[in-house]
């Protein structure tokens, strides 16, 4: 019987031992890892004034993992957090973005030392995003304030860019971490043709 128990025990820290291994080898894990939450100083603001918000990262797992910064390090750049409104009428309006680049010749490492910020358990990373409601024309009212930190997605990296990924030693965060808040817009309405 304590033969029985001894193998069981072995067995049971050799699984133990291989799953581990596993976890660790994990190029990329859930977003439920972390969380996304943006917050706003004022609870409304002028029509023609720009909404400022900050958001915050936080990793909420037992283990180190990279979050992304803002926005990708790569020609043309894409945004990793992201941030638009959403009217009384369920309509997201949301900013286009855009800009020159001329691509470089950074390494991977480069890039991914650009990009990506290790986070220890309980770590977390702030930063700022604006919005402005002129560019859509908003005019006076309520308004749900709509962000979403998108993670990495593993089809966008080559085996060669996987195995340096590995040799991060951590994982990347993937998916998509969305969170929202209400704001309120004032001022006079615009002035409109008859």
């Amino acid at each position: 019987m304590k033969r029985l128990a001894l193998k069981i025990s072995v067995c049971a820290a050799y699984l133990s031992l291989a799953a581990s291994g596993v976890a660790r080898n994990d190029v990329f894990v859930s977003s439920a890892n972390i969380s996304f939450r943006i917050s706003s100083e004022e609870k409304s603001y002028e029509v023609n004034q720009e909404v400022r918000l900050d958001y915050r990262i936080t990793n909420i797992s037992n283990a180190p993992l990279y979050v992304p910064r803002e926005w990708e390090a790569t020609c043309p750049s894409v945004p990793h957090i992201w941030a638009w409104f959403e009217d009384s009428s369920g309509n997201h309006l949301v900013p286009g973005y855009g800009g020159d680049c001329v691509p470089k010749k950074d390494t991977f490492r480069e890039r991914m030392s650009k990009e990506a910020v290790l986070l220890k358990p309980g770590e977390h990373l702030d930063g700022p995003l604006r919005l402005d409601p002129k560019i859509f024309h908003l005019i006076p009212g309520r308004y749900r304030v709509e962000a979403a930190l998108t993670g990495w997605a593993a089809e966008k990296f080559n085996a060669e860019e996987r195995g340096e990924l590995e040799k991060m030693g951590h994982p990347l965060v993937a998916g998509e971490a969305p969170d929202s808040l209400t704001i309120i817009l004032t001022g006079d309405l615009p002035d409109h043709p008859l």
